[in-house]
């Protein structure tokens, strides 16, 4: 790729960034957790306003009495998907997360709710 001479170092910096990158940046801008915002849970989930899923608040304040339970539970939810908890759209699985970066995700999820 040809950059021009007068191209800023931001310019290069984006031109250069993987997108991937750059969706993990949106997401760490919008309060996720540095392991949450690198999984990309922020396409489907955001903080405090519901989108295709629930908000992560929410998720924290529905297992505020069964935190400790609940990092498993959640954690085999973020790697294989399920329906039926939160409405009529499916969570898809996400194999590629590992179960100990999805049990990472479950506890900082119930985190939110200690607040």
């Amino acid at each position: 790729m040809k950059i021009p001479r007068c191209a800023s170092v931001a310019t290069i910096l984006l031109l250069g960034a993987p997108a991937a990158t750059l969706a993990a940046d949106a997401g760490l801008a919008q309060g996720l957790s540095p392991l949450a915002a690198h999984q990309h849970c922020d396409e489907c989930h955001a903080l405090k306003e519901a989108r295709i899923g629930p908000p992560f608040l929410a998720v924290a304040a529905r297992y505020a009495n069964d935190r400790d339970a609940a990092v498993n539970r959640l954690a085999l939810k973020i790697i294989n998907g399920g329906a039926g908890n939160w409405g009529t759209v499916p969570m898809v699985p996400n194999e590629r997360v590992s179960m100990a970066d999805a049990r990472a995700i479950a506890r900082w999820i119930l985190a939110l709710g200690r607040g």
